[in-house]
């Protein structure tokens, strides 16, 4: 009888051994990832989600159209498509130089399609949904109301701007 039991008490210390090593196994998962475009608008830096951003124009002509708002500078030829421009600045009190000297990024989203001022591109990264936070609380002035998330790249942390934000406050 000693026999049976010693059987059954090393049975269940190897299954005991098997569950432990089964649960040290490390599950590779892979995140979900979300592409962002880091970019300068004056002194600071800020980012887009990189499925609202088709492609970037180098500076290209701006007409001028008599009428339309400060954060509308004009119209530009895009292959054929005439488009309008915003200048984000507006929105995120930074100024622009005069002439502008930057990159048109053609933002589309929903039935927002416009080309937005930026002053360069810094960077496209993919990052994983868990390095995407809350806006800070201390945000103020008008980028409070276009940010939806933020980043932190680079040691800094990084205002994430949502067209959709953006188109809102335009089309009022």
């Amino acid at each position: 009888m000693a026999s049976s039991e010693e059987q059954l008490k090393s049975e269940l210390l190897l299954e005991e051994l098997k569950r432990r090593q089964r649960s040290k196994e490390i599950v590779d998962v892979e995140e979900e990832r979300l592409k962002v475009i880091i970019f300068h608008c004056g002194a600071n830096r800020y980012a887009f989600y990189g499925g609202d951003v088709r492609e970037f124009l180098p500076n290209c002509k701006i007409s001028w159209v008599p009428g339309l708002p400060d954060y509308l500078p004009g119209l530009i030829n895009v292959r054929g498509d005439i488009e309008s421009v915003v200048d984000i600045g507006h929105f995120l009190g930074e100024p622009q130089s005069e002439p502008f000297t930057g990159l048109i990024a053609m933002a589309v989203r929903g039935d927002f399609r416009s080309g937005v001022m930026i002053d360069a591109i810094q960077d496209v990264v993919d990052l994983p949904l868990s390095a995407i936070g809350p806006p800070l609380a201390t945000l103020e002035g008008a980028a409070r109301d276009l940010v939806s998330a933020t980043i932190v790249y680079g040691g800094e942390t990084i205002s994430l701007i949502d067209l959709g934000k953006v188109a809102a406050k335009i089309s009022l």
